[in-house]
């Protein structure tokens, strides 16, 4: 990206606009943040003058699951978890070192975005967490910590 372009929307073809670049993340790489994403930091900093995001407390690292586990639930990696911050909200929901997340609020969790996308808006709601513990798949609810950026 040229030097000024930072900040600039990107145009598809239709004249919709895709996202906005930035050049301010990453020295040799010019990621584009979404569109939708720009619109929820934005709303978020009008109405609340920050904006909140989810956490569990957690640190995962991406996982190859059993074969037997893969084929029953149709994907072949989770999030081990891997540290678990002590009173965090993973810790008080139950999560513990060595679980297995393979679902978030019924959704996919196959690497760490696919978590960090759906905790962005989740903060302070109850939550459904599905895990591999001992070889077995165990579900627990937790509520999702709130951390605020400003």
């Amino acid at each position: 990206m040229h030097p000024g372009f930072s900040g600039g929307p990107l145009i598809a073809t239709d004249g919709s606009v895709l996202g906005m670049n930035t050049s301010g993340l990453l020295r040799a790489a010019t990621p584009t943040v979404p569109a939708a994403d720009v619109r929820r930091i934005v709303e978020a900093l009008l109405a609340h003058g920050a904006v909140s995001r989810g956490y569990l407390g957690i640190t995962p690292q991406p996982a190859r699951l059993p074969a037997d586990l893969a084929t029953e639930l149709g994907r072949e990696t989770g999030l081990l978890v891997t540290f678990v911050e002590p009173d965090g909200p993973a810790a008080k929901g139950g999560l513990m070192l060595g679980d297995v997340i393979v679902a978030f609020d019924g959704a996919n969790v196959e690497d760490a975005d696919d978590l960090f996308g759906a905790l962005a808006d989740a903060a302070g709601r109850q939550s459904s967490v599905t895990m591999i513990r001992g070889g077995q798949i165990v579900e627990t609810t937790l509520e999702v910590g709130e951390r605020g950026v400003r």
